[in-house]
């Protein structure tokens, strides 16, 4: 019987495994699993870039405002030092800040500018004679300056997310143009300056259409905010996040009992684009009146 039953064996095809065909048969499943979890990390480490993109311009936007624009750069003894160290130098040089402060001076709390023949004759005033858009504009020089500040804090972070250099370009030019937009559409048009064309800088009608928004209405009473309170609070205009986080940010609430705003201020509007240049002339046409 065991003999029939050996015999009734012979032939059958029995296939085992041996533990190499074991291994190369779990490999497909290890190498699936390993595509998966990149997959998944490209699909967040690309859900994460804007807002990373955007943290990172208000970083950037913050100090720049503060210590260069506002020149606390100047009284602040640790950032001195830095700067020292790093450029090899016994002492730092003391910053302007490219006539920002002229342009507080200038700035009403409505938002309009100066042109009364005092001002208009005065040490500061004459400052921002040479600059179109007295000192309010995103021209192609300051946007190249943004893009070259931009680097040393982008590319580190853009790099531990896995980015490769050439996608972090891409990704900081993107940062630098939405900024440049969003800026240009909002901060010379609400002094009352020109338009931006685009033969001179990022074109301010190209999201002109946002200034019916809440959002840009929440940037300009951020920005308000700013200029009454003497430019020592709401230093982010473009992407406001740092100032709620360091405790600079003031709300409406607070800046608004201490506005003084001109006769028929409410009458204004918010985006009066070319209101300046009007001035000016009526004032010389009234002048010119007048010694008629």
């Amino acid at each position: 019987m065991i003999a029939t039953q050996s015999n009734a064996l012979v032939g059958l095809s029995l296939k085992t495994r041996s533990p190499r065909a074991e291994r190369k048969a779990v490999a497909p499943r290890r190498g699936a699993r390993v595509v998966t979890a990149s997959a998944e990390a490209d699909v967040l480490r690309w859900v994460l870039a804007a807002p990373t993109c955007y943290a990172l311009a208000s970083v950037n936007e913050y100090l720049t405002h503060r210590y260069f624009q506002h020149c606390e750069f100047n009284k602040n003894e640790t950032m001195q030092k830095i700067y020292c160290m790093v450029k090899g130098v016994d002492k730092a040089p003391k910053i302007r800040g490219g006539y920002h402060i002229e342009h507080h001076a200038e700035t009403l709390d409505d938002m309009s500018l100066k042109t009364d023949a005092k001002w208009l004759e005065s040490d500061p005033a004459k400052c921002l004679e040479d600059s179109k858009y007295r000192g309010t504009a995103f021209e192609y020089d300051v946007t190249g300056m943004m893009l070259i500040q931009m680097l040393p804090t982008s590319i580190p972070v853009l790099s531990l997310m896995g980015f490769a250099f050439p996608t972090q370009l891409v990704l900081i030019c993107a940062t630098v143009l939405a900024h440049g937009l969003v800026w240009n559409s909002l901060h010379p048009a609400m002094h009352g300056l020109e338009e931006i064309p685009v033969r001179e800088g990022l074109p301010s009608l190209w999201l002109a259409a946002l200034r019916q928004t809440k959002y840009y209405d929440w940037l300009y009473k951020n920005h308000q905010g700013h200029h009454i309170m003497s430019g020592v609070v709401n230093y982010n205009v473009c992407c406001p996040g740092v100032d709620h986080l360091v405790g600079t940010y003031v709300s409406p609430e607070e800046w608004l009992p201490k506005a003084k705003l001109p006769k028929d201020a409410e009458d204004r509007p918010k985006y009066n684009a070319g209101e300046y240049k009007r001035r000016i002339e009526e004032r010389v046409a009234a002048e010119e009146t007048v010694m008629a």
